[in-house]
């Protein structure tokens, strides 16, 4: 799960009651209540199949990783931060951010054209 993470750019997730930015470039808790708020949104539109406004979601959990972002990049830091946060995470809790990465790679490639 690491090395899928590394290899996306970052995203919100939502596991062990919190939110975190996860990605090749980020690995920090959320506490952007404007960003938990578009991820609950996002979540309801994308069940709902409500095209438009999850892209629209999705776009704007995307820049609120962006801006989330800390100078300087330590790539073995972020490897090592999210390693440790995937392994101290209870099984329940690995299968439900397993399951929100290959949406966020689903989403990716129909919104953005990535792979």
């Amino acid at each position: 799960m690491t090395g899928r993470l590394l290899k996306l750019p970052g995203f919100l997730y939502k596991f062990d009651n919190a939110y975190y930015y996860l990605g090749k470039w980020i690995c920090k808790k959320c506490t952007d209540t404007d960003a938990a708020d578009c991820f609950v949104m996002y979540e309801i539109c994308r069940e709902g199949r409500e095209e438009p406004d999850t892209d629209m979601y999705f776009q704007k959990i995307r820049a609120f990783a962006d801006f989330a972002l800390e100078v300087p990049y330590n790539a073995a830091k972020i490897q090592e931060d999210i390693t440790t946060l995937i392994h101290s995470l209870p099984g329940q809790e690995q299968e439900k951010l397993e399951m929100q990465i290959s949406r966020f790679e689903e989403d990716l490639q129909k919104y953005c054209g990535n792979a």
